[in-house]
């Protein structure tokens, strides 16, 4: 028994029976954590009798084995004002993107995350930072008050993998790993579910994927790469195909950490960070983003690439000399 998620999981179950509009959502930029959870999230909400409407922003086919985009919300966002909005997995409310004002108009709000730079912005906030991803959160939820199928299974298990990157970061717990157990016990095919979700790629990706670890530089123990919207543009490569540079240059021998940059256009640079126990949260705060403490992102607004490298090796070199 844990108190925490017990009441938790009957408030929302309360909200839901009472809502006549909910609408689940995620952050911009969805990874398997985001959509995961907000489909396992949308499937409770349908075995409670009602009907959610979905929002999620990925333009890749890297998930489609879960995501039936036919299902997504297509309609006017600003006509929505839902009785209930459930966040997921999204540590700010301006990372919602054309879901904030929708979050703002709605009657009443909940806020499911494991972000450590979460502040609680939801009327009612269950935010867990040594929880391994989202999906760990809903599984807890769900399974008190649902019978958990093989599609939520699914789903709970995208966001498991690919949060922990195959149970590998220092956020697996005991628990974690007992409830992969459960959702195996579903009948899931969790082999195919990780060659899809962390291994499998477009051609496209592969070629951004290149160029940026050809350009990959190793310097005070940090390993660093970008990419410049002309050359993501020159191999036919689009923005949601870009994670796991920095992983892979976190996986640099001699590294003990990593910052992948690359251009968004209008003079914004998207940055992810990645460490083996540097709190990188703190540094992509320093740039008004943030995540858990050994992975991390923020964007950077009027700012060349050269000038946003600069500054966030800057400030990794004063975490990591703290």
């Amino acid at each position: 028994m844990n108190p925490q998620f017990d009441n938790f999981s009957q408030q929302l179950k309360s909200h839901i029976e009472a809502s006549k509009t909910i609408v689940v959502s995620a952050h911009m930029n969805a990874d398997g954590d985001a959509i995961g959870s907000t489909l396992a999230a949308a499937s409770l909400i349908e075995k409670l009798g009602k009907k959610p409407e979905i929002f999620v922003y990925f333009k890749g086919d890297k998930f489609n084995f879960i995501l039936d985009k036919s299902r997504l919300y297509t309609g006017d966002k600003a006509e929505l004002k839902p009785d209930l909005f459930i966040s997921l997995d999204c540590g700010d409310m301006d990372r919602l993107g054309e879901g904030k004002p929708v979050f703002q108009n709605a009657k009443t709000t909940f806020n499911i995350d494991h972000h450590i730079s979460n502040v609680g912005y939801a009327d009612y906030n269950l935010v867990v930072p040594r929880a391994s991803s989202t999906c760990e959160l809903v599984y807890e939820i769900a399974s008190r008050l649902v019978e958990v199928d093989k599609y939520m299974a699914e789903c709970i298990y995208t966001g498991l993998i690919t949060d922990t990157c195959a149970f590998k970061h220092s956020q697996t717990s005991k628990r974690t790993m007992e409830i992969a157990g459960e959702l195996m016990s579903k009948g899931i095919d969790f082999s195919f579910i990780q060659a899809r979700a962390l291994h499998s790629h477009e051609m496209t990706a592969a070629k951004a994927f290149a160029q940026a670890i050809m350009k990959s530089k190793l310097s005070d123990g940090i390993c660093y790469t970008t990419l410049t919207i002309k050359e993501i543009r020159s191999v036919g490569a689009i923005f949601e195909q870009l994670d796991g540079i920095a992983e892979y240059c976190l996986n640099t021998d001699g590294a003990k950490a990593a910052v992948f940059l690359y251009e968004r256009g209008n003079s914004t640079v998207k940055c992810s960070f990645r460490s083996n126990g540097i709190n990188v949260n703190k540094v992509a705060a320093k740039f008004g983003g943030g995540g858990h403490v050994c992975a991390a992102g923020c964007t950077i607004e009027k700012s060349t690439l050269e000038e946003a490298l600069n500054a966030c090796l800057k400030e990794l070199r004063n975490e990591m000399n703290e």
